[in-house]
């Protein structure tokens, strides 16, 4: 088993991460190359879905989301979502289900969702539990990537790879 022991070896980076949490509870973060761009991230997040609590950073967070994240890439766990109302969360619910090491395209996403694919796109770009609730896991029709919230392409395709998928070297169409 790969042993990934850090939000860097895990993502390939350094990132800074805000975390927001209610009632004690991680309910959202967002992450990014600088503090202040992550920080903007959370906020945007917060702004479209309606959420509120206290918006941290700690080592023991980023802990805790490099040990969800190599349950969900490594392991192939399925993260339960919190008991929150997220805006358009059909497009979650349906992303989670995606198996591992296994892909389908927005448009496919868009229509188990019963969401417009305007509106899925949006609630991509505000994805309160990135790779949790596993985006990289979406491809274009023509199997290739598109933009990748902060963390760009080159994250996007070294997540698929932990997971075992490898995408032909046109991957950046």
């Amino acid at each position: 088993m790969i042993e990934m022991n850090s939000l860097k070896e895990i993502l390939g980076r350094e990132v800074f991460v805000k975390f927001l949490l209610q009632n004690n509870n991680i309910i959202a973060y967002a992450w990014h190359y600088t503090e202040e761009k992550a920080l903007n991230h959370l906020r945007r997040i917060m702004d479209y879905h309606l959420l509120e609590g206290s918006i941290l950073s700690s080592r023991d967070l980023e802990e805790w989301l490099a040990e969800r994240l190599r349950e969900v890439l490594i392991e192939g766990e399925r993260f339960s979502l919190p008991e929150i109302e997220y805006k358009n969360k059909s497009v979650y619910i349906e992303l989670i289900k995606v198996p591992h090491s296994k892909t389908i395209t927005y448009g496919e996403l868009s229509r188990r969702a019963g969401t417009r694919y305007h509106e899925m796109l949006i609630a991509l770009m505000r994805n309160p539990l990135q790779v949790l609730i596993p985006c990289h896991r979406l491809l274009t029709r023509k199997g290739t990537l598109m933009g990748f919230y902060p963390l760009g392409k080159e994250v996007k395709k070294r997540l698929l790879e932990m997971e075992g998928i490898h995408l032909e070297a046109d991957w950046n169409e």
